[in-house]
């Protein structure tokens, strides 16, 4: 299977094409952290991904993005970009959280059985999901939130023993500190081995994590694609005084 990933819901910007199976599976990558410059690395990282493995678009199988929550506006341009491709190439495409794709990125680097994920959504919130590791891909436990750091802990306290099986990825644990520290003394935190890289979404785990939708039929078509926000507010405009 030959599937084009790409991811630009935050302040990196990556593209990767995975060819094989789960169990095997080889990739030609392209990753940049580059804020405010995904619009014009996006497609070149694409046609150079393709360029080295020889191939052209419509011979890939399967399609994968990251679909927020991140960035709006990186979040929009994944999604434009991806839809554009679909339609164009009449290919199938799996819609992949950011934040799973984080959560991957930690078991794939760390062995990382459970992961609390939590970025800086700005605004004074996070977002902020539980992962666990389910017959290799890392399974949203619960639901995606946006939420403030103040009240993360009170929502955990539902639904999740904390323990230091636990560990933590994402900027947000370390923009929010003294909101979250109460989380982090409890969970599996090892700073040494956190770089910035590690807390954004990256391509090649969004394109290991579609082998499960194909799997489980879940992919979409070009028309169905869609980004996800969390925050409804981030695309309003505030209203001008009288």
């Amino acid at each position: 299977m030959k599937i084009l990933a790409l991811d630009t819901s935050s302040n990196a910007c990556s593209a990767v094409l995975l060819e094989g199976t789960v169990q095997e599976y080889s990739c030609i990558e392209r990753f940049e952290i580059a804020p405010r410059q995904h619009t014009q690395l996006i497609l070149p990282m694409i046609d150079s991904v393709l360029d080295e493995a020889g191939y052209d678009i419509k011979q890939m199988d399967v399609l994968a993005f990251g679909r927020g929550p991140g960035a709006f506006t990186g979040v929009r341009v994944a999604t434009g970009v991806v839809q554009a491709i679909a339609y164009g190439a009449d290919l199938p495409v799996a819609q992949i959280s950011s934040l799973a794709a984080i959560a991957q990125g930690s078991a794939r680097s760390h062995n990382n059985a459970q992961c609390l994920v939590a970025n800086d959504a700005r605004m004074d919130e996070i977002y902020f999901a539980a992962y666990e590791m389910q017959q290799g891909f890392m399974t949203l436990s619960g639901q995606e939130w946006v939420i403030k750091p103040e009240n993360l802990e009170s929502v955990l306290n539902k639904s999740i023993r904390l323990n230091d099986s636990w560990s933590t990825i994402g900027n947000g644990w370390s923009v929010y500190n003294e909101q979250l520290i109460t989380i982090i003394e409890q969970c599996s935190l090892k700073k040494d081995e956190i770089t910035e890289a590690s807390s954004y979404p990256c391509a090649r785990d969004i394109a290991f994590l579609a082998f499960k939708y194909v799997a489980d039929k879940t992919l979409v078509s070009a028309a169905q694609v869609s980004p996800v926000y969390l925050r409804d507010n981030v695309a309003k405009k505030p209203k001008k005084k009288p």
